[in-house]
């Protein structure tokens, strides 16, 4: 009897580590959508807003570029932007450390996509890099 008792108890364990676990994965992933959504209307209002997101300030011009570009496309469309989160780096532009992909596009077609650090949904948003359009790997769904 102890023995089943002692394998049911491992068994709950397990089961609660597990959704814990994607319980809290799930609300980063909210967590950096929301801040790169409202990430584009700061820029907007103030292009020095960036300043605070950037892991590396050689990237400054770059995102500012890329923002301004998806701003652009979005008036020009007369769509709105939309911002897809994914779990993990970029295969072809990053090096692992991004734990998440932020793809901002407007009428389904990807502008610009950054790689970001965030650990936790209280951690602030750290953008490690920016890249133009989909690579293969990042398919929309």
């Amino acid at each position: 009897m102890r023995r089943i008792i002692t394998i049911v108890l491992i068994l709950a364990m397990a089961g609660f580590v597990s959704w814990w676990s994607a319980r809290n994965e799930g609300r980063v992933t909210s967590h950096v959508q929301d801040e790169v959504t409202k990430l584009v209307p700061r820029f907007v209002l103030d292009p020095a807003s960036i300043q605070k997101f950037v892991l590396d300030p050689i990237l400054e011009p770059i995102l500012a570029a890329s923002l301004r570009d998806v701003v652009l496309e979005s008036e020009q469309q007369h769509q709105k932007i939309v911002v897809i989160v994914t779990d993990g780096d970029d295969a072809s532009f990053g090096d692992g450390t991004a734990t998440h992909v932020a793809l901002l596009q407007v009428d389904h077609q990807p502008i610009t996509g950054l790689r970001i650090i965030c650990i936790s949904e209280t951690d602030p948003l750290l953008i490690a890099g920016v890249f133009s359009g989909v690579t293969p790997e990042a398919k929309i769904p």
